[in-house]
């Protein structure tokens, strides 16, 4: 009998060894399941699929809008001025896309030119830019550019030599300090075209001078100033002027670019006056 019992109770035993070890065993194998994570890496590949898909269907629509304003502003080519703002929303899409058509004599009095912006609805701000020039009925393109952080665009004589340019303002959505940029698209009616953009950080403008002065990027008070001049189609570089941390109410003028703690330059005890009226010159100053 006792044989007996000693035996059951073996058995027990061996069924419940059995049982933990099988259960352990799934414990292991789901633990390299997760160790190798092969669905985390297919969900990624998936993701990026599916956002380039989003992204051409994006650039499908706002295609589609840019021939939308075609059709509307073609028939107004002929006329000194057209101007319409209307809000487009394709068929596929939950969200609508505000339009601005221009045509009017933007940069010359003899010629015509088509501006059309295009707003993306989502942030930080997306606006696509495109201008024509009209001629005999037809456009050539002058400009093209997909800007975010959008401000404004603006027209106005840059460096000084009669011709009206095409300026974008606009603001990175990220960084720490300071930081209006402004892309130059200089006008060359000689040529029947603009040129490449130059990019500005911070700029005065003076069209008379024929020079840009401005703040460089960095903290109130650590910032630089800079002073440019066009050539021509080039910019030379005049100065920067540095605030000078081991002595209060000093500055150092340089020749380039240079590290603030460099202190190599001239010894300045006040910022001259053509810098007082600059845009962000509180910047400079620290408040």
């Amino acid at each position: 009998m006792k044989k007996i019992q000693s035996l059951t109770v073996f058995i027990l035993i061996l069924c419940t060894a059995c049982r933990q070890s099988k259960n352990q065993e799934k414990v292991n194998i789901w633990k390299t399941e997760e160790t190798n994570k092969p669905k985390e890496l297919l969900t990624a590949i998936e993701r990026q699929k599916q956002i380039a898909e989003e992204n051409r269907i994006d650039s499908l629509r706002f295609e589609m809008a840019l021939q939308d304003a075609f059709k509307i502003a073609k028939p107004a080519f002929k006329s000194d001025r057209f101007k319409k703002e209307y809000e487009l929303q394709p068929d596929d899409s939950s969200f609508s896309i505000k339009m601005e058509l221009l045509v009017d004599h933007l940069f010359d009095d003899d010629k015509k030119y088509f501006l059309i912006r295009r707003h993306a609805p989502w942030g930080p701000l997306v606006t696509y830019i495109n201008l024509y020039e009209i001629i005999d009925g037809k456009t050539k393109k002058i400009i093209e550019r997909e800007q975010y952080g959008y401000i404004r665009d603006t027209i106005f004589d840059v460096n000084g030599d009669n011709y009206k340019d095409f300026l974008v303002h606009w603001y990175p959505a990220v960084g720490c300090c300071r930081r209006n940029i402004y892309n130059v698209y200089l006008n060359q009616p000689e040529k029947g075209k603009f040129t490449t953009d130059y990019e500005f950080i911070n700029p005065t403008f003076s069209a008379k001078e024929k020079i840009i002065r401005g703040i460089e990027y960095g903290h109130p008070g650590e910032a630089e100033l800079y002073k440019y001049k066009w050539n021509g189609l080039k910019v030379d570089t005049i100065e920067f002027i540095y605030p000078d941390f081991e002595t209060k109410n000093r500055f150092i003028k340089t020749k380039r670019n240079t590290s603030r703690f460099d202190k190599e330059g001239i010894v300045l005890k006040a910022v001259p006056k053509e810098y007082h009226s600059i845009e962000s010159y509180d910047w400079f100053l620290g408040f």
